[in-house]
């Protein structure tokens, strides 16, 4: 963790909506485990300064944030479909750039030691946002 810190410690930022559940939305504030990897990562969390741990939020916020990137966690390892949700809204910044990713919620929503691979790829998928700018 401490050389991703290191590598992505000059990074441009990129605003990042964490999408770690769907109905209710939800999603992490920056005291969250996640909401530190995407600080790691040089993200910038556009919901990290709400007081809930994992507060509940509505497309109108998302939108109203308009994140670079949006990463998803899902249900399942292979499981995308939140993501296409977010399709229907042209006008995101994270749509129009095709910055919608996918993690596999067992390597970021557990707190174990594939924490780490989960962290690496998070990095990674702001790295291409940060490429299609």
């Amino acid at each position: 963790m401490a050389a991703l810190a290191s590598r992505y410690a000059g990074a441009e930022p990129v605003p990042v909506f964490y999408q770690v559940w769907d109905e209710p939305l939800m999603s992490v504030n920056d005291a969250h485990l996640i909401g530190q990897v995407v600080s790691i990562c040089g993200g910038v969390n556009v919901f990290g300064d709400l007081a809930r741990l994992v507060p509940r939020i509505d497309d109108e916020s998302v939108l109203a944030a308009d994140p670079e990137a949006i990463i998803a966690g899902g249900m399942g390892e292979e499981n995308r479909h939140w993501l296409t949700h977010w399709e229907q809204y042209s006008s995101l910044t994270a749509v129009a750039r095709g910055n919608l990713f996918f993690v596999p919620p067992s390597l970021i929503q557990r707190p174990t030691p594939r924490l780490l691979e989960g962290s690496r790829i998070l990095c990674e998928k702001l790295e291409v946002a940060r490429g299609r700018r």
